[in-house]
């Protein structure tokens, strides 16, 4: 290995261990529920092949892994408090069974990889018919019922912003959810990689075609 890769991995190790979490192996925690950072790396996973097959449509073959796994985290700090509101609200959520077409152009798409982002969609749906129910429940009247599911998912927001709220520091997210810093030390300035292969780079500072 060239000696500027070892300065690399070096800076790469030295963000990686940098700002050590408020709870050892946890990415967050909300209201005493933990989220692990095995959670937020297969969330990050399946988002990253999502993102880079739309990305794709206008040439783009990397995007900004920090984006992603910042994505990843507030995403799951929301769904913590929607799957919290429905279980006091006893909702029965109802995801709709997926066609049969797209279930097949899905495995077509990401072949070995099409569980992971099909348990991805599943998630997604699920806060998707909590936010609904939530919209409902707030009284918030929409024109088309469409809108529903956008204006319940902003008062999931503020309820995660209200509720009991840790996140690892180095997501560069406060407690709110909210960016703090530019990027999270959990990646690494494209600067720092140029040269280095995506296949070299540790799992969690990849998200390239």
């Amino acid at each position: 290995m060239s000696k500027s890769r070892v300065v690399v991995f070096g800076v790469a190790a030295l963000l990686l261990a940098a700002c050590g979490p408020v709870h050892p192996g946890s990415a967050a925690v909300v209201d005493g529920d933990r989220i692990s950072m095995q959670q937020v790396d297969d969330y990050a996973e399946s988002y990253c092949l999502i993102s880079l097959l739309n990305a794709a449509q206008s040439g783009t073959t990397a995007i900004d892994n920090s984006m992603i796994r910042r994505q990843a985290v507030s995403d799951l700090v929301v769904a913590s408090v929607a799957d919290s509101i429905a279980a006091e609200e006893n909702y029965k959520v109802a995801i709709p069974e997926m066609p049969a077409e797209d279930l097949a152009q899905i495995t077509e798409l990401f072949g070995s990889d099409a569980e992971a982002v099909l348990a991805l969609i599943e998630r997604n749906q699920r806060i998707s018919a909590i936010a609904t129910e939530v919209a409902k429940d707030a009284g918030v009247k929409v024109e088309d019922e469409t809108a529903l599911p956008q204006a319940g998912f902003e008062l999931l927001t503020q309820a995660a912003a209200k509720a009991d709220v840790s996140i690892d520091p180095r997501f560069g997210l406060d407690d709110d959810v909210q960016p703090v810093a530019e990027t999270g030390s959990l990646s690494v300035s494209s600067l720092l990689l140029d040269g280095v292969s995506a296949e070299e780079l540790p799992k969690p500072l990849q998200c390239t075609a």
